[in-house]
């Protein structure tokens, strides 16, 4: 599809979140006028524009690479919809033959939706649906086979061919229908075969809906001319054709897979052990995983760059400007011993969401009108940019999969988010740089690394770093990155959980492609959409999806503290309790040894406790001798307890009325002398960035990180 043009006149991407200096960094850039377009290389401290923040800033960073040069801008198509393709090569020629499968259509619309197609320079087949209507064309001539296709429901095709006539046989649970028609072709295969969509790139007519078992039968011989079985290499994007010929395909921009067939037997629940049922899958017209842009420039990072998170700000004039952040990785002899861990899974969780529009209990859970911005407006009208993991398909069914290879509006500095709270309202990437700016106000010296460079390497990356830090909100984790991580503390390791609603999620990587990300939200917690029952395995790995509290891993165990409740209109202070009084606690409270209550301000919702809330549970695995310094209180009855909390759904569960809905700050020292503090709140980092980082919450981080760094024992036993 085609951008539509607006404020936004520019787009951009890099295929990778982090880089090595001296490595190579292509840029995919969209100028959507056509307009020639200049870029910054800046180094991002803090994004956040809001005027009681500390002020929006990036230092821009000199290079001759981009000094004094305009780059020639050129407009680049974004095309979403997933399909398979198969070269044939008109190696099924044959003139009597049985073309069958299964196909489940999800979304009833007026505009053609292709199930299958095939075609050379002179010659088209297609079958199709329009509304409940299944037509097969041939050459431009149509001819309707069904008036009743079932939606949601399995339908099974029948079409034979003999020299020049076709004999048509669809039916499902409620119907059968035979029809008999006269081509003008003895041939309906020729040399690709698509599946899903049609041939047009203007317009593909995506299908939205399951397929199964596509099968082509030379009845002379009766044997397998074509035999696609879904239920082979699930983890990939390929196709396995069984047949003869073993034409094998690929699939482009991941249509889910692991899904079940026909054949849906209760007792069958995953499709690493039982394959044979998982032989469908669904596709959509919204899926993108790969926007295949071609490159626009490619910088080299000079060996004297320093870690660090960059942008590249490409822009037209200052009301057109897009930005592309990247990380710069470590030199392997930094001295650093500060780590900032960026959440990049997460942000690829949320990458282009809807929240503001179509999601509309929004403004429920905010308690406010939300505002509505340009970038907004864009991903509305523009939504071949993909989906969150907080959205659903055209066809109502939930996102599994998000990508980094595509432009990512809300993964940018100045983004308005809006779950954010009171003032500020940022989210996710934006509000990390209230992090960032922090440490360049105290001038720190910090490396950085993501969440997808932890998954990779694990705990090698981490091991050489004395204090790791993480984002507000770091979600979405691997079973590779909670390893590390835990691994990290068990050595002496000491992490900074400076956020809420951490290590919740599981989530696979694309085994070929970790630029891919996927999540099935299973069994519980907070999510837009549950996966079909017998679905809960993720296709790319074969590991259980779904909380990690239900896979026996809760964040507990690593922060010792998790998930409880959330609410986005108003933060909280925090309130003392006695142990924190304590002398061994001194180092933590030394500017403000008598007071009883802090926390009383900030940029995300007037408060350091609010947006999403973590507590103490010793039976989800908090350690023992875990000390609780603080604990919030009296929220607002838009805060109410999540859903893996809710046993009983009885009155009494919002934040005036149950005390279990509220934020822990804890602190742990293991006997190796690592261990956490953990602040149980995504808008902490809102209230460090108060006053211009002089306040309170900010001098209290500094101290506990300071105390971290600079000595072996940091709390007596």
């Amino acid at each position: 599809m085609y951008l539509k043009k607006g404020l936004m006149n520019i787009l951009g991407y890099t295929d990778k979140f982090s880089y090595k200096v001296g490595e190579k960094i292509p840029c995919k850039v969209s100028s959507i006028n056509n307009i020639d377009y200049k870029v910054d290389l800046v180094k991002i401290i803090q994004g956040d524009i809001n005027l009681k923040a500390p002020g929006y800033k990036v230092k821009k960073i000199k290079n001759r690479f981009f000094v004094k040069k305009t780059f020639k801008g050129r407009y680049q198509v974004l095309r979403a919809g997933s399909y398979g393709q198969l070269d044939m090569d008109h190696k099924i020629n044959k003139t009597k033959l049985l073309l069958k499968f299964n196909f489940l259509p999800t979304l009833n619309k007026i505009q053609k939706q292709e199930l299958l197609c095939s075609f050379d320079k002179e010659n088209y087949f297609s079958i199709f649906l329009i509304k409940k209507n299944l037509y097969f064309s041939i050459n431009e001539n149509d001819y309707l086979i069904s008036k009743n296709i079932i939606f949601n429901q399995w339908n099974n095709i029948n079409i034979k061919i003999n020299k020049k006539i076709i004999v048509s046989s669809i039916g499902s649970k409620k119907f059968t229908s035979n029809k008999k028609f006269k081509i003008n072709s003895e041939l309906i295969f020729f040399k690709k075969l698509l599946i899903s969509c049609g041939k047009s790139k203007k317009n593909a007519n995506f299908f939205n809906g399951k397929i199964s078992n596509i099968q082509i039968i030379d009845l002379t011989k009766n044997i397998f001319e074509l035999n696609l079985d879904f239920s082979k290499n699930i983890d990939t994007q390929n196709i396995k054709d069984t047949s003869r010929h073993k034409i094998q395909g690929k699939l482009y921009n991941h249509p889910a897979r692991g899904i079940k067939g026909p054949i849906n037997s209760i007792d069958v629940k995953s499709w690493f052990s039982h394959p044979d049922e998982y032989n469908a899958i669904h596709f959509h017209e919204d899926d993108i995983t790969d926007a295949k842009w071609k490159d626009d420039f490619i910088f080299t990072i000079p060996k004297t760059f320093i870690s660090g998170v960059y942008a590249f700000r490409l822009y037209i004039n200052s009301d057109n400007e897009f930005f592309v952040p990247f990380v710069i990785l470590p030199k392997q002899n930094s001295k650093n011993k500060l780590l900032f861990l960026l959440p990049t899974a997460s942000y690829l969780a949320y990458a282009n969401n809807r929240l503001g529009i179509d999601v509309s209990e929004t403004e429920l859970v905010t308690n406010r009108l939300i505002e509505i911005s340009h970038q907004d407006h864009f991903l509305q009208e523009n939504p071949e940019l993909g989906l969150s993991f907080y959205d659903v398909h055209t066809d109502n069914s939930g996102v599994y999969y998000s990508s980094k290879k595509r432009p990512i509006i809300d993964f940018q500095p100045k983004f308005i988010g809006k779950l954010g709270g009171k003032d500020s309202n940022v989210w996710q990437f934006n509000a990390d740089t209230h992090i960032l700016g922090w440490f360049d106000h105290f001038k720190l010296k910090y490396d950085v690394v993501t969440d997808h460079d932890i998954h990779s390497k694990g705990h090698s990356i981490l091991k050489n770093y004395k204090t790791l830090v993480t984002g507000t909100h770091p979600e979405y984790y691997s079973l590779n990155m909670l390893n590390a991580l835990q691994t990290y503390v068990n050595n002496g390791g000491r992490i900074m959980y400076l956020g809420g609603n951490g290590f919740y999620w599981r989530i696979s990587f694309d085994l070929k492609d970790n630029s891919v990300i996927e999540c099935r939200k299973s069994e519980g917690g907070i999510r837009a959409h549950p996966p079909k029952p017998g679905e809960y395995f993720s296709s790319t790995t074969g590991e259980y999806s779904g909380l990690w509290r239900n896979n026996g891993k809760p964040p507990n165990e690593l922060v010792g503290i998790g998930m409880v409740s959330q609410g986005f209109d108003y933060s909280a202070p925090y309130y003392r309790t006695k142990k924190s009084y304590n002398k061994n606690f001194d180092f933590i409270f030394k500017d403000m040894k008598k007071k009883k209550k802090f926390g009383d301000f900030g940029l995300s919702g007037h408060g350091a406790a609010g947006l999403e809330l973590d507590a103490v549970n010793n039976e989800l695995g908090t350690p023992s001798n875990t000390h609780i310094l603080a604990y919030s209180k009296d929220h607002s009855d838009i805060y109410l307890l999540a859903p893996e909390e809710i046993l009983d759904p009885v009155p009494g569960l919002g934040g005036s009325e149950n005390e279990r809905i509220q934020s822990n700050v804890v602190i742990h020292q293991n006997k190796k002398f690592g261990g956490f503090f953990s602040v149980g709140s995504i808008a902490w980092a809102g209230s460090m960035a108060w006053n211009n980082y002089r306040n309170e919450i900010s001098q209290l981080t500094l101290n506990v990180l300071k105390r971290f760094l600079s000595k072996k024992k940091f709390m007596k036993d």
